[in-house]
């Protein structure tokens, strides 16, 4: 049975991502063009989504595409009292700005992030962002950050 240009293709993806430091969809489109593929930004989006290739943390912080099912070690830098079980849960990292939490997160995991926290109404929060690996967390005028980390902590430390 012969393959299509699209499982073609997509070998080739899974070859060039396994076998490099990929920051950024432009040089996978590099690689391709490379080995005479020809397709746009666009076409790749939906094959890396379709793949389930997404770019993940390595133990300096950067953030590269993987392959499903590949483990990486985790950033060992924790900030605000975190600890190694937010990682196990998808938490990264959390920044304040103001009323404003940002809580970093692998790619995909933000979503649900966001509803376990909003399920479970901890003080403070008015409400919750979701991206892809971003959760926006607006706190109320008069919320008290160490509160907010300590009620995570204890949310995802199960």
């Amino acid at each position: 049975m012969k393959k299509s240009s699209k499982e073609i293709r997509h070998e080739a993806i899974k070859d060039i991502v396994s076998k490099n430091d990929i920051e950024g969809q432009e040089q996978i489109l590099k690689h391709l063009e490379e080995l005479g593929f020809e397709l746009t930004q666009a076409t790749l989006s939906r094959d890396l989504r379709e793949m389930k290739i997404a770019k993940t943390p390595v133990s300096s912080g950067e953030y590269f595409y993987r392959l499903p099912g590949v483990t990486l070690p985790q950033p060992s830098s924790t900030r605000y009292g975190m600890t190694s079980s937010f990682v196990r849960h998808g938490i990264l990292n959390i920044e304040f700005s103001g009323q404003l939490a940002v809580i970093k997160t692998p790619a995909g995991y933000a979503e649900g992030i966001a509803q376990d926290i909003e399920i479970n109404n901890i003080p403070g929060v008015m409400g919750t962002i979701a991206g892809n690996d971003t959760v926006l967390i607006i706190l109320r005028e008069n919320a008290n950050k160490t509160d907010l980390i300590t009620s995570i902590n204890i949310l995802f430390a199960k």
